[in-house]
């Protein structure tokens, strides 16, 4: 996270966790301004009024009042009862806003009007009496509301003062509260300042990929074609070479033969090498020719039953003059009742060739070749060629199975060959939809495992001799 979006998070949550903090000063704000808006005066004012109204009616009375006084007199005493009827009661809104505190003082006015009411009749009978007790009591209401409103002021300069901190505190907190809005825009803005720049680079980077990927397309679409041409040279090369090949192995073997008589024994035994490296030459060329028809996806595979142990002890007869000449031993273990597998048979014949033409190649003088042809336990079909050689250094495990490459040891290089086998072995078993799979270690062999899926499996006996009986498949 960037020192922006650090400066704008922070401020964020300040804003956030002080904006419930003013809410409570706004409504004590409130309340005060309430409580000193002079609802209470105005209040205090009215009942001063109508008292002192009263007590002036009181003093107009004689001894011969006329009637409309003694009724101003009545008149005027309502009021005052009107007045205090009209205090809130206790633990009203208008008590809370503004009538806390009075209520003892404006009980005590009622107490004194309560002993005028109850001498009222006195009104009507003896005017000059009842002015003097009326007169008297009403000083001392005037005299317990003047007390009232000295104790109500003093409350109201309380309430002023305490306002005004509460307004000082507040101007405080907005003050931080705007503060921390102005780093909260412009921390913001510089967000969308760096996020503008970053739209920017990021703009120019996509423009750099998507021309580094139509630069890769066109490399990838060259190769592909380089790659085709590539087998498609093969291939043309491969069977121009055919031809004369063909020819050179049938007049060498027709003057080995001895067809056009008899030859001398220094130019058979070159007859017998010129058909030998045309033998050579020409599986060379068949493996190439393999290879570019598995390239290009063109290799057609003539499925049937073939019985994978039998095929492997073939492989290994056919192998027994060159393992012989080496000095090395060539051993087959098979399951009883024999493995079927479903595939073709020229093919899987030309994987075992090839991984036992590579065992013995690099097997020194007494060494030991175990072939194993096994049924796993999840159906999978495992060819598996160990030998003693001289093994391929970790490394190089890979790179074996490329066209033309292979192992750096010091050791092979007297039984080179072209590099061909094991990428043919590592198609073909693919062609298959199997695996290749090799261990190895210097000095002490080599184990190469070639595992064919379940769905290649075939039951063996009767159930095999049906498989056997049905038409070759071509994929």
């Amino acid at each position: 996270m960037g020192l922006g979006k650090i400066v704008w998070l922070v401020s964020f949550v300040l804003v956030l966790c002080s904006t419930p903090m003013l809410i409570p000063d706004l409504i004590g704000i409130q309340k005060s301004v309430v409580v000193s808006s002079g609802a209470g005066s105005r209040y205090d004012g009215e009942l001063s009024a109508d008292l002192l109204r009263f007590q002036v009616a009181v003093r107009a009375l004689e001894p011969n009042s006329r009637p409309e006084v003694i009724e101003e007199v009545e008149l005027r005493l309502d009021n005052v009862f009107n007045r205090l009827n009209a205090f809130p009661e206790t633990g009203s809104a208008g008590w809370h806003t503004w009538a806390a505190g009075r209520e003892t003082w404006v009980a005590e006015v009622r107490q004194v009007l309560d002993r005028i009411d109850r001498d009222l009749p006195l009104l009507r009978t003896d005017p000059a009496a009842f002015r003097s007790v009326a007169d008297r009591r009403a000083e001392e209401a005037v005299a317990t509301h003047w007390r009232m409103q000295l104790a109500m002021g003093e409350q109201q300069n309380m309430l002023v003062g305490g306002l005004q901190h509460q307004v000082s505190v507040f101007q405080m907190k907005l003050l931080g509260y705007g503060a921390g809005f102005v780093v909260l825009v412009g921390a913001l803005a510089w967000l969308m300042r760096s996020h503008m720049r970053s739209e920017k680079g990021l703009q120019a980077t996509n423009r750099q990929l998507r021309d580094l990927s139509e630069s890769l397309v066109v490399a990838r679409d060259m190769a592909v074609r380089s790659n085709e041409a590539k087998s498609n040279f093969l291939a043309n090369v491969s069977h121009e070479l055919r031809t004369p090949l063909n020819a050179i192995l049938g007049f060498s073997e027709a003057l080995a033969s001895g067809i056009f008589g008899r030859l001398p024994g220094r130019q058979a035994e070159y007859v017998g090498d010129i058909h030998h490296a045309g033998q050579r030459l020409l599986a060379l060329i068949s493996d190439i020719l393999d290879l570019a028809k598995l390239d290009a996806g063109k290799l057609e595979l003539r499925e049937e039953a073939v019985a994978l142990d039998k095929l492997a002890a073939e492989a290994i007869r056919g192998l027994r003059e060159a393992s012989s000449a080496t000095g090395v031993t060539v051993d087959l273990t098979s399951v009883a009742g024999g493995v079927m597998v479903l595939g073709d048979p020229l093919r899987l014949r030309q994987v075992l060739d090839n991984l036992l033409s590579n065992a013995v190649k690099f097997t020194p003088e007494g060494g030991r070749i175990e072939v194993a042809v096994e049924r796993l336990a999840d159906g999978c079909t495992v060819v598996i060629v160990t030998d003693t050689g001289i093994g391929i250094p970790a490394e190089d495990l890979a790179r074996v199975f490329l066209p033309f490459e292979q192992s750096d040891s010091r050791r092979a290089r007297p039984a080179q060959g072209t590099g061909l086998g094991l990428p043919l072995v590592s198609q073909l078993a693919e062609s298959h939809g199997g695996t290749v799979r090799m261990s190895s270690e210097p000095g002490i062999g080599t184990e190469v495992t070639v595992e064919l899926p379940p769905e290649r499996a075939l039951p063996t006996d009767s159930d095999a001799a049906l498989v056997e009986g049905s038409a070759p498949v071509v994929r």
